[in-house]
């Protein structure tokens, strides 16, 4: 479709698996890369934000925000400091989970276990680790741009009782 449209960018949305299987696998199955650029949202926001064509204010996202740093896009993708970027811009206060970008720990979501009940034992024993990562930063908004990451971290709020607001990046 993005031949019969002639677009020059393909602007992926804020999906870890989707990202990482259009941009990057799709090129190595099909042996060729393709004729138009692809970015993720997350670039894109970021590219808008640095160019001035999107103006944010802080005061309105006056809440601690941390990051949760998706395994798709981060570790396979590269995708690190435009998160950041964007909630530097976007929010008065930004927190880390430590330890964070491409040693941050998984949320327990990943490879597909959110979609197979017969691992919810094991996703949400995982999710202990991240719940305890949350609950150390103080932060009452955890954003994420995946959101497989957002179902799991959803669950994992409403297990642990962190009381936290689960966002997209975008949000």
């Amino acid at each position: 479709e993005m031949l019969n449209l002639n677009a020059k960018r393909c602007v992926l949305a804020e999906c870890g698996h989707g990202s990482r299987a259009f941009r990057w696998e799709a090129p190595n199955y099909l042996q060729k890369s393709f004729p138009f650029e692809v970015l993720t949202s997350v670039e894109l926001l970021a590219e808008y934000i640095s160019q001035g064509k999107l103006k944010l204010d802080k005061k309105l996202n006056m809440e601690l925000i941390t990051l949760l740093d998706p395994c798709n896009l981060v570790r396979e993708g590269g995708i690190v400091e435009q998160q950041r970027y964007i909630l530097k811009h976007a929010a008065s206060e930004f927190i880390e989970m430590t330890p964070n970008g491409i040693d941050n720990f998984c949320c327990g979501g990943g490879g597909g276990q959110l979609a197979m009940s017969e691992f919810n034992e094991r996703r949400m024993k995982i999710a202990e680790i991240k719940a305890a990562q949350i609950r150390k930063t103080g932060a009452s908004i955890v954003a994420t741009p995946c959101h497989n990451c957002v179902d799991q971290l959803m669950q994992i709020d409403n297990k642990f009782k962190l009381g936290v607001k689960i966002k997209t990046l975008a949000e």
